[in-house]
């Protein structure tokens, strides 16, 4: 019995209403179509997706879940917005995770793994030279990815994921500020080739370093988004 399961093909299981309804609304709101202090209102949304308000209200408690939204009593769902504060609090996690993962996967990390960074840097690049924030964010959270999961923790994978979904589109919105993707991608390079190197320590050491600059960034672009 044990063989003929392990000769099985792989099985991709069919997307479901409620989960192509989180990617959209999870993508609209990442790229800002949707702007933060939203009303998603079950039955509009139903009547956009043409589907019940069921797969909706499950959809909303997806996205409740990963930070993108809020659900407040007697007012519905709300797309989240995020605070000075909260900011300093996700940010303090995600130095102590990411650090800790970047340290574990320079001592694990495969040469496929590397292979894939390698690749995911260059594509960077070319979104750097093209100014584009929007897609060089895309694929710098793909190479964050890859080390996240190398570390081989899969606990705190979940954690990052769930983290980094609070930020990211604010990380999209003050990496087009000058000077700021350039300073991104530097640290990004830096931090493989402590990898490539399988230097733990300063694979940690430069994570944090990465992860306190984006933090300071962010405090700053949110700081003059208020006062403006």
């Amino acid at each position: 019995m044990e063989k003929i399961i392990d000769e099985l093909p792989s099985f991709k299981q069919p997307e479901t209403i409620t989960s192509a309804v989180v990617r959209h609304l999870e993508d609209a709101i990442l790229k800002g179509k949707i702007k933060k202090g939203t009303r998603l209102v079950e039955r509009e949304l139903a009547e956009k997706f043409k589907v019940s308000r069921l797969p909706i209200r499950e959809a909303l408690r997806e996205l409740q879940a990963a930070g993108l939204v809020r659900i407040i009593p007697r007012k519905g769902a709300v797309v989240s917005q995020i605070s000075l504060e909260e900011v300093k609090e996700i940010y303090a996690v995600k130095c102590l995770i990411e650090s800790f993962a970047a340290g574990e996967a320079a001592k694990r990390i495969t040469s496929e793994e590397i292979k894939e960074l390698r690749l995911l840097i260059d594509k960077m690049s070319h979104q750097m030279k093209k100014g584009n924030s929007y897609k060089y964010t895309e694929i710098a959270e793909k190479f964050h990815h890859v080390i996240n999961k190398a570390c081989g923790n899969r606990k705190l994978y979940e954690v990052y994921k769930r983290l980094n979904n609070q930020v990211l589109w604010h990380k999209i919105n003050y990496l087009s500020s000058p000077g700021r993707i350039e300073q991104s991608f530097e640290g990004h390079k830096k931090i493989l080739d402590a990898l490539i190197n399988k230097d733990a320590k300063q694979a940690e050491l430069l994570m944090k370093k990465h992860i306190r600059d984006s933090e300071k960034a962010l405090l700053e672009r949110l700081g003059a988004d208020k006062s403006s």
